[in-house]
């Protein structure tokens, strides 16, 4: 099913937002979430995981990206973290995601949720952050 991967990170992006606003708990992200028309092409399955990966392991996750950022943590968009996050998430648990999808698909995310010049921070972070995890 193409696509219901992609829409599986675009309904995360949402809830991970909707986290650092608001600080619910997955549970009621993703149900709410999850019944919107535009989500019925996603892989439910995949986007809980995300959600909950991300969540569970935020502090972790930014830990390690901590040097990647050129700014305090607390001065990147709820989006950027959030598109961040689900980045981690691929790159430290999907090995059958590759590396390049896993750049390409958070610059997007990046392009339609984001800021103006958003995709390129996301961009540098996570090719700065795996030029770090490669040597």
């Amino acid at each position: 099913m193409k696509g219901s991967r992609r829409n599986s990170r675009s309904l995360a992006v949402k809830g991970l937002y909707h986290w650092h606003i608001n600080a619910s708990s997955v549970d009621h992200i993703f149900d709410a979430l999850s019944a919107e028309d535009e989500y019925q092409k996603a892989d439910l399955s995949y986007a809980r995981k995300i959600l909950g990966l991300a969540i569970s392991n935020a502090d972790n996750y930014f830990e390690s990206l901590k040097s990647s950022f050129d700014r305090p943590l607390d001065q990147v968009s709820p989006i950027e973290k959030s598109i961040l996050l689900i980045a981690m998430v691929e790159l430290d648990t999907d090995s059958d995601v590759p590396y390049k999808v896993v750049i390409n698909e958070s610059v997007e995310l990046a392009k339609s949720f984001g800021g103006t010049d958003g995709y390129k921070y996301v961009n540098g972070v996570i090719d700065r952050y795996l030029k770090g995890v490669r040597q």
